[in-house]
């Protein structure tokens, strides 16, 4: 399931679900007494389709400076509905993935103790070193999109006003299927998801 397979399937919860599981992993990651920055690097994360902006439903996280872990300042740890996270580690080793050619659907969205554990070593035997991708979609499983769903924050700000999701009309307005928001609008592309264009 590619980005925009994900965003057609869930809509904008798709954005606000992946907005929420990278905020899980800094805080779960700040728990650890690491510091992972929402800032790229260049050559760091997939450009959207135009090449203005990191694609929203992808995560690229950098390892700042951690004085615990050395090692991983300037890692970059990553996430995509497709392959599920990916670290690279600052010390310029091969790309490492969490979902291997064998995993489950679960896999692709793990909790986020379990992404650290596995960045940190305590997962270590869980990594593959070669980009193959898992022969999983993250749709394959229910319940593995229940869990992103579950990152989705209750209140959240958008374009300036708070708004509880809990509040939102879910029911399209035609009566057309539409997505979450009851929109009719055609699925965005990676484009519009990121406000672009």
């Amino acid at each position: 399931m590619n980005n925009d397979a994900l965003f057609a399937a869930l809509g904008t919860d798709a954005v606000a679900a992946v907005h929420g599981y990278r905020l899980h992993v800094i805080a779960e990651a700040g728990r650890r007494g690491m510091r992972l920055v929402n800032e790229p690097l260049p050559g760091v994360g997939r450009r959207a389709a135009d090449g203005g902006g990191i694609d929203p439903l992808d995560i690229r996280l950098i390892f700042d400076r951690c004085p615990a872990r050395g090692d991983l300042a300037g890692g970059a740890l990553s996430w995509t509905a497709e392959h599920g996270w990916s670290c690279r580690p600052g010390d310029g080793a091969p790309r490492r993935y969490y979902a291997g050619p064998s995993a489950s659907a679960l896999d692709l969205v793990p909790r986020a103790a379990s992404v650290l554990d596995w960045v940190t070593g305590a997962g270590a035997s869980r990594s593959v070193t070669i980009p193959s991708p898992p022969n999983v979609e993250l749709d394959d499983d229910p319940d593995a999109i229940k869990r992103l769903l579950g990152f989705v924050e209750p209140r959240r700000h958008v374009r300036g006003r708070e708004i509880s999701v809990d509040s939102i009309d879910r029911a399209p307005r035609s009566g057309r299927p539409g997505n979450a928001y009851g929109s009719n609008e055609p699925a965005a592309s990676a484009t519009q998801r990121s406000g672009a264009g």
